[in-house]
This record gives structure tokens, sequence and C-alpha cells, in this order.
């Protein structure tokens, strides 16, 4: 079960989730910009 929350909240961070540390877009946004 909190196996399942984990992987979930892993995933809504860097999917879904913007950060503001890296001007506001999700981490798999930053990684497609990079390559």
């Amino acid at each position: 079960q909190v196996q399942d929350f984990a992987e979930r909240w892993l995933w809504i961070y860097n999917h879904e989730r913007p950060n503001m540390a890296i001007g506001g877009i999700t981490p798999k946004q930053k990684l497609a910009l990079a390559a």
C-alpha cells in the first residue's frame, strides 16, 4: 500500500507537478528539453 502511494506520488511529481526551481515545468519536460 505504501509502495503504491510512493509510485503514484513519484509519477505525479515527474509528469504533472510544475517545479518552480526549474522554470515552472515538470522534470520530464526539463529532461526532454535537455535532449
